[in-house]
């Protein structure tokens, strides 16, 4: 456990409200104190089975502690344990030059494309890619930075003929949720896995009968539990580096490898339909 020195005001008020805490409460709070630097990285299913408590046991926990829900919780831990330099890129020091500075992000950019290739299963992939294929609609969700990728997903099938939306605003992400029928496929996109509002979105697809593919860097999170397929990739970020190029990267890979696989699948039809929607934009080009 760390030195009362080496703590930070978050674990201070945690060790301070550690008797009018129940017993349970006081199981999260200890793994907490114990593991700290680590936890910044996990989701809240994660952090319940590590603790060996429920999830509802975290989440009322961080609500004794004053803050609004989990995520609240780990942004205030983070503030506390990362370094300045840490919430830019990891192997990033201070006086590195310019030209250090594009070898270590491209690096890491690198080393996430590798790794991502050895965590994507293929049982996954190609249930995925089928699912994709045969779709009547295709709907990306993701909000923030992923919100960006789900709109890069949804621009790529529709270049290859498939009806696809993505939304950047959560109350129509709702509508065309609601809409979704069977024969349908909703895309979820969330590097934490732990994204309310695409969590709650994916759900009304599911119910109105889509099929839901989560994109994910944890596999043991909420969003993982409704998923009817999981593909999982590398780009877990702490807190404060919520918008991480290299997490977007990864998402983007993937959506890629769906994107040319489902084309592969549609032969001639996917090559007909990359000439229409060529066409269409071709006169806004010099």
């Amino acid at each position: 456990m760390p030195g009362m020195q080496e703590m930070g005001k978050t674990l201070l008020n945690i060790r301070s409200h550690m008797n009018g805490l129940t017993k349970t409460e006081q199981k999260v709070a200890q793994y907490i104190l114990e593991n700290a630097q680590d936890l910044i990285y996990d989701s809240v299913t994660e952090l319940a089975e590590k603790a060996d408590v429920g999830e509802t046991t975290v989440l009322r926990f961080c609500r004794k502690m004053k803050f609004q829900g989990f995520q609240d919780f780990k942004l205030s831990l983070a503030q506390d344990l990362v370094k300045p330099t840490d919430h830019i890129h990891e192997e990033i020091a201070e006086d590195d030059d310019p030209l250090t500075l594009s070898q270590k992000i491209i690096g890491t950019h690198l080393r996430t494309l590798e790794q991502t290739r050895e965590l994507v299963a293929e049982e996954q992939l190609t249930l995925a890619i089928d699912a994709l294929a045969e779709a009547g609609n295709i709907h990306f969700f993701g909000v923030g930075s992923s919100g960006l990728t789900a709109a890069q997903g949804a621009h790529s099938f529709a270049r290859i003929g498939k009806n696809s939306l993505a939304s950047s605003d959560t109350h129509f992400q709702a509508m065309q949720a609601s809409l979704m029928n069977k024969g349908d496929v909703a895309v979820g996109l969330s590097i934490s896995g732990s994204t309310k509002d695409t969590i709650d979105n994916l759900n009304i697809a599911k119910k109105a009968g889509a099929r839901v593919i989560a994109i994910t860097s944890n596999a043991r999170s909420p969003i993982t539990k409704i998923a009817d397929i999981v593909l999982i990739v590398v780009g877990r970020e702490n807190p404060l580096q919520g918008s991480s190029l290299a997490a977007k990267i990864s998402q983007l890979a993937v959506i890629d490898i769906l994107n040319v696989a489902v084309s592969l699948k549609m032969k001639d039809e996917a090559i007909k339909y990359r000439e229409i929607t060529a066409k269409a934009t071709s006169d806004k080009l010099y």
